[in-house]
């Protein structure tokens, strides 16, 4: 694997963030999530290694066929599949997508009204008015370390 090689989620990979089927270590699945096809590899094992995911997790995930390597970082400077979209709606779309997945795969069943106010949200502007609830949720599921490394990708969806 190549230190500058960006990765994404193969449609196994999206099916198994629904789904859960392969019964994934948690902190693999939390990286499984983070893949967006934006950050570089090592942006990847610098956010692995802050939420506790072993070194192997990006061979393992690979080896899975839930994510693959869809080019270098220095090839291109717009993100293959990644959140950095320019319209507003398909930003606002990945960044609740993305609160989603990650609340409700931290909280579960737990999650619920915290997805039903999400579900009223319209507009970036009201996603970041959850932005506080969501670092608070995250935080008190996962601990400080996940809430921090969520809210450094929430913040990139975000802006």
């Amino acid at each position: 694997m190549s230190s500058g090689a960006v990765y994404r989620k193969t449609n196994l990979g999206v099916a198994e963030v629904g789904a859960r089927k392969l019964k994934l270590n948690p902190r693999v699945r939390t990286m499984l999530i983070l893949i967006d096809g934006a950050q570089d590899e090592p942006t990847v094992r610098d956010e692995a290694e802050k939420v506790g995911a072993p070194q192997n997790f990006l061979e393992e995930l690979m080896r899975l066929g839930l994510v693959e390597q869809v080019r270098e970082a220095a090839m291109m400077s717009v993100p293959a599949n990644g959140p950095h979209a320019t319209g507003a709606f398909e930003r606002f779309r990945s960044a609740k997508d993305f609160m989603n997945v990650t609340i409700v795969d931290a909280m579960g069943i737990k999650s619920f009204f915290f997805t039903m106010k999400l579900e009223r949200a319209g507009t970036l502007d009201d996603l970041r008015g959850l932005r506080d609830a969501y670092d608070a949720a995250i935080a008190k599921a996962l601990g400080e370390v996940q809430a921090k490394v969520f809210g450094r990708r929430l913040t990139q969806l975000l802006a």
